[in-house]
């Protein structure tokens, strides 16, 4: 008896390459599913850790300086300033923060010298920032990337 020879069909070999070119689309769809989904996760995290950066930042400097009437909101050259004054050996020094071209800035100086916006230390990138006290109550509007978010915070002899 000889042995038999089968023959190969072209269908066989097509289905194969199919079954590959199936596998290998599901496996570009998964890859570029699963980047796409990365992406985002992280624009999203940067974007809160930025926002409650800034907002943690603020918190820890009005509770340092959160003395009764010592917290203050001024408007100096259509820029809302937060003012927060302190005694050091008899001298008085105030430090300011605020946003100057889409960035938080801080500037510490002694009441004698007068304030200027430039010579601010930038600290982190904001689009707007805004502070107001009513009643006690310092509440903090901060603006990043389009994102908002408002803090509250209870201070001694808040104006209105």
């Amino acid at each position: 008896m000889r042995g038999r020879i089968e023959e190969q069909h072209p269908i066989d070999f097509v289905f194969v390459l199919l079954l590959f070119l199936v596998f290998s689309m599901c496996t570009l769809a998964v890859v570029y599913i699963g980047s796409h989904i990365y992406t985002t996760t992280t624009h999203t995290m940067e974007m809160n850790y930025n926002n409650n950066t800034v907002m943690e930042y603020i918190i820890e400097k009005v509770k340092q300086g959160n003395t009764e009437n010592n917290i203050d909101i001024q408007q100096i050259d259509d820029t809302c300033v937060l003012c927060i004054h302190n005694q050091v050996n008899d001298q008085s020094y105030t430090t300011y923060i605020y946003n100057d071209q889409d960035q938080l800035k801080e500037l510490y100086i002694n009441d004698t010298e007068k304030f200027s916006k430039k010579n601010g230390t930038p600290l982190m990138e904001v689009k707007n920032i805004s502070f107001s006290i009513k009643d006690s109550l310092l509440s903090v509007h901060v603006t990043i990337h389009d994102q908002s978010q408002v803090s509250y915070i209870s201070i001694l002899g808040g104006t209105d």
